[in-house]
């Protein structure tokens, strides 16, 4: 039984990190934007925004510093760049094509210790096309005209708003609009498309995402992401599928995002919904992104778009309204309302504990406590059947050309001792939902990200690397743990066989865990541990331990500690001992043998 136990842990963990192909699906949130929250863009180059004039409710606007860069090609116009910083980002926008060149997070540092940046080099962000019957104008080849400051400070709560303008040969005008707050990573984005003349019969407007560029030392391509709200449904590509071929889908999309473990970029309509996305990777820059959407209608038309910019936060993305919170992966929809509620548990308890690592082994202990009785119903269930492995192997030999009635003999000596064949790994079966969820949460909160623990684990998202050996990082917790389930197989099995299998579960584990967060490889060494000292108490407990029959002959007559109590109803004889070996409900005591 250890053994299946096993082969499902093992199960479970493949499950977890690689999915399996296995898609949750989420019931949508109306998304709903509250008119006091966000800022209203009420019309474009409106008073607030005029080109050439100052953007309102802006501090410590310079335009001292103005950054040339390349002629555009055909244009007379020089392309500039306009920087607007926060305390909590830094963006810098074209006048060509009037899009991000970067969105840098100035609290979270990446790979390289730089600023992560959410735009990939030599991308742009929000970049915009408009289909006009059948000509498509990429204006990300165009350069607009910009009048206010080039570079903006934000803060004590103020926003800023930049316009940008332009008109091509054909009469097309496009006006673009962004507002911006010091105090949030939300922010808001309009195109007004003017012309040209002449009625068409599709008129659209397309905006995107190139993706996000890892972050993390490892970064899994399950991770790096193109997510969709479509018909009510949450729709998760990863880049492992979508660097082989893009995904075109259609339908009512009520907002679009590109994911990494961390953090995300949500662009959400304010007015409608989207029709169509296509969601693209890149297998070299390790990004996945996609292109959204939308009717524009005839005449003169706007669109204006809410974007989130920022870490993949569930608690904070939920507080925005937007339903962009399930874009957050927490794990199949079975599991995912445990996965909040543990998630809200982990950060409540910070509040208490403020180490993350040590709220970990609270977690541990707690689990353990809660699940004791199916856990302690597991193990002796398990170091039952292993005292029956001889009487089993004897009836094999008896019957060993003869499959049916061996199983026939089998059952009766189950039912005989009062043991139930998959008594061990049912109540483990129980508890998967759970393990699963504190799995999820471990592997993918940014609450853990840059938590340090104690000694030389300073980052509870990355493995607990204590020294290079020829380049080879050296993780101590997955060594422990291995160690720990090593001396935990010695209570699980007495046959030849189970026991090999016993002894190669650890290394398997060992190396399934070796570049874990060290978070989660804390928890399972602890819940390895209480198992350790669990499994001893059922091994040293009277009312469990049995002496092992002859291989091949009939079990004599046991007696029982007046002290043990038996686990199983039986039929008793007139005294306190059984007379018959599965008397005690199958469970025999030690003793010498009666003559």
């Amino acid at each position: 039984m250890d053994q299946k136990r096993a082969l499902l842990a093992v199960v479970l963990i493949f499950v977890v990190l690689f999915g399996y192909n296995f898609w949750m699906s989420q019931k949508a949130k109306d998304v709903a934007i509250e008119t006091g929250e966000l800022p209203a863009v009420e019309s474009l180059a409106g008073e607030t925004g005029q080109v050439g004039s100052e953007p309102t409710g802006t501090d410590n606007i310079s335009s001292e510093s103005e950054t040339v860069v390349d002629m555009v090609a055909g244009t007379d116009t020089q392309e500039r760049v306009i920087s607007v910083e926060s305390g909590l980002w830094r963006a810098t926008l074209s006048t060509r094509g009037a899009a991000l060149l970067s969105w840098e997070l100035l609290e979270h540092t990446g790979i390289d210790d730089r600023f992560i940046d959410l735009v990939p080099d030599g991308s742009l962000g929000l970049d915009v096309s408009v289909t006009h019957g059948a000509t498509t104008v990429d204006v990300s080849e165009w350069t607009f005209e910009y009048g206010g400051p080039m570079d903006i400070v934000l803060s004590d709560g103020r926003s800023a708003t930049l316009v940008f303008e332009a008109t091509n040969a054909a009469g097309m005008r496009i006006t673009r609009e962004y507002v911006f707050h010091s105090d949030s990573y939300l922010f808001t984005a309009g195109v007004s498309v003017e012309g040209p003349s002449g009625p068409a019969a599709q008129r659209d407007i397309r905006i995107g995402w190139p993706g996000i560029m890892p972050t993390e030392q490892k970064e899994e391509d399950k991770s790096l992401s193109s997510v969709a709200m479509i018909d009510g449904g949450v729709d998760r590509e990863n880049l492992g599928a979508l660097k082989k071929e893009s995904k075109k889908k259609s339908g009512e999309i009520a907002w679009a995002t590109a994911t990494s473990r961390y953090f995300m970029v949500g662009v959400v309509p304010v007015d409608g919904a989207f029709r169509e996305i296509e969601m693209f990777g890149d297998g070299d820059a390790r990004t996945a992104g996609f292109e959204a959407t939308m009717d524009l209608g005839s005449g003169t038309a706007t669109r204006t778009f809410t974007i989130y910019a920022g870490p993949q936060d569930y608690l904070a993305v939920l507080e925005l309204g937007l339903g962009l919170e399930a874009a957050v992966d927490l794990g199949w929809k079975l599991t995912r309302p445990l996965s909040v509620i543990t998630l809200r548990a982990l950060v409540w308890t910070h509040g208490l504990i403020p180490n993350y690592g040590l709220v970990i082994i609270l977690f541990s202990i707690l689990t353990k406590l809660i699940f004791y009785r199916l856990t302690h119903k597991s193990f002796s269930e398990m170091k039952r059947m292993q005292d029956l492995q001889p009487k089993l192997k004897a009836l094999q030999e008896k019957h060993k050309d003869d499959k049916e009635a061996l199983a026939k003999v089998q059952m009766e000596l189950y039912k005989k001792e009062h043991v139930n064949p998959l008594g061990s790994c049912l109540p483990m079966l129980l508890q998967m939902p759970v393990f699963i969820a504190l799995f999820q949460v471990l592997r993918t909160t940014i609450e853990l990200r840059g938590a340090p623990f104690a000694l030389w684990i300073t980052d509870l998202s990355q493995p607990d690397t204590i020294a290079h050996i020829a380049g080879f990082p050296i993780h101590i917790l997955p060594l422990l743990m291995g160690l720990g389930m090593l001396v935990q197989q010695r209570f699980t099995s007495k046959d030849p066989q189970q026991a090999m299998m016993g002894k190669m579960m650890p290394i398997i584990f060992t190396a399934l865990f070796y570049n874990f967060a060290s978070g989660l490889v804390i928890y399972w060494f602890v819940n390895t541990v209480l198992s350790i000292v669990q499994q001893y108490y059922i091994h040293r407990s009277p009312d469990t331990a049995t002496e092992s029959p002859i291989e091949g002959e009939p079990t004599s007559q046991p007696t029982v500690s007046s002290t043990s109590v038996p686990r199983f109803s039986g039929k008793q004889g007139a005294t306190s001992t059984p007379t018959t070996p599965g008397g005690n409900g199958g469970v025999k005591g030690k003793g010498k043998k009666k003559r």
